[in-house]
């Protein structure tokens, strides 16, 4: 009987690698995380490790100064992770405005993966759907309304 190789390829291979990354460095970007896999022989594009970070629900965290990294959320209770998530969003939020049934959000550089993770995980109401890049998420609303009353409940949060 042969053994079964887990390539360099496979997802768990690829995950477990990320996890003993971000706990060994901090790695601030999804750029950064994408070469330390190259490094290590990860067939991977940037594409790919953001849906990792999404799959593995990491978080950014404060890396003790203005810098933020890549982290998993703990096993704490739903209580502390709202707690962090809402922290990831005081932290890195520097705008919020409505347009139409859309809300924009500028970011620190690097963050707004983890504020749209933040924002789904958190379960505002009347959200369909959330969208980052690398400064800036657009978060869809069922309607102007409901924009409307999105943006003052996260800018509450933020504050």
């Amino acid at each position: 009987m042969q053994e079964k190789d887990i390539s360099r390829d496979s997802k768990k291979a690829r995950h477990n690698a990320i996890i003993r990354l971000i706990s060994n460095q901090a790695i601030e970007t999804q750029g950064q995380l994408t070469e330390c896999l190259i490094k290590e022989n990860f067939k991977v594009t940037q594409a790919t490790v953001s849906r990792d970070i999404r799959e593995l629900h990491l978080i950014k965290i404060s890396d003790h100064g203005d810098k933020y990294r890549y982290a998993l959320p703990g096993k704490d209770s739903d209580a502390d992770i709202n707690a962090r998530y809402a922290a990831v969003l005081t932290h890195a939020v520097i705008t919020i405005q409505t347009a139409g049934n859309l809300v924009v959000v500028k970011t620190i550089p690097g963050s707004a993966q983890g504020c749209a993770m933040a924002i789904e995980t958190l379960e505002f109401n009347h959200v369909v759907g959330v969208i980052a890049g690398d400064d800036t998420v657009f978060i869809a609303l069922s309607n102007e309304s409901y924009a409307l009353k999105f943006s003052e409940e996260l800018t509450q949060v933020v504050n």
